[in-house]
């Protein structure tokens, strides 16, 4: 078998040594703090923390797609990353890409690396703890979705709790950033009746839910009473999709029959 080809870009050249041997050591170092479809790892190089996403191994027709069709998911997440910064929507800081094909062009692995962005918590640990702060939090992020992140048209298909980092500030106000960005949208304009509903996949309880839509409205200068309906009928309509889904794709399992021997008498 050929020797595979390496692509790499990155906006550092001091980090070129990290980027160029990355696929060799990225399985056996570095500290893993994520590791579902995709794994993300810590790494300190130079005294200086990178946060590397691997992403997983996708089926061949999309292996085929990514290597001549479309950009891999770690190219659209540095773009995607550069593109929230030019906007004014913090992210990590993106430093590059590195692409692994085989002797044909076909994508076999790839890595979006950024700074590692220290922060207090996630908007999911605020929403699954009844610290005092919370209902402050769900209005400024309201506000941050309403004013900065929707106007921009930047549209995340993947706006779980988990993805949105909050740090405090000097001031006792907060700062969010946004990740896992390869499934975000630019659209040409989001009206705050769409945005509202950017917001579903957040939590299951209505208090954020209310205390969130009511904030969007008074941003946007809508209704309050119209669009927490909006963002709690987008929920559940969305957790209804899921849960049709998961049954869906339960009975399209196969299934092993049990062969039941037949009893003799002796």
């Amino acid at each position: 078998m050929g020797k595979a080809k390496i692509k790499v870009e990155t906006v550092s050249e001091s980090l070129r040594p990290f980027f160029d041997n990355l696929p060799n050591f990225f399985h056996h170092k570095g500290v893993t703090i994520k590791s579902a479809r995709n794994e993300i790892k810590i790494f300190k190089h130079r005294e200086i923390l990178l946060c590397v996403k691997s992403f997983k191994k996708v089926t061949l027709f999309n292996r085929l797609m990514y290597s001549w069709f479309r950009p891999s998911k770690a190219i659209r997440s540095f773009r995607l990353a550069r593109h929230l910064l030019s906007k004014g929507i913090e992210t990590p800081e993106p430093l590059g890409f590195v692409e692994v094909r085989d002797i044909w062009g076909i994508l076999r692995e790839s890595y979006y690396v950024s700074f590692y962005q220290n922060h207090s918590f996630t908007l999911g640990e605020m929403l699954n703890s009844q610290d005092h702060r919370s209902p402050r939090i769900f209005k400024e992020f309201a506000r941050f979705m309403a004013g900065s992140v929707h106007p921009a048209g930047i549209w995340h298909n993947d706006l779980s709790a988990g993805n949105i980092l909050i740090s405090e500030t000097p001031r006792n106000g907060y700062n969010f950033s946004i990740i896992d960005l390869n499934r975000i949208k630019i659209k040409k304009s989001i009206s705050p009746q769409k945005g509202i509903q950017n917001l579903s996949k957040l939590t299951n309880k209505p208090l954020p839910l209310t205390i969130m839509a009511e904030e969007y409205a008074r941003i946007t200068k809508g209704d309050p009473i119209q669009y927490t309906f909006s963002l709690i009928w987008s929920h559940l309509s969305f957790s209804a999709l899921r849960r049709g889904t998961k049954r869906l794709l339960h009975l399209l399992k196969p299934r092993v029959n049990k062969i039941v021997e037949p009893v003799t008498h002796s």
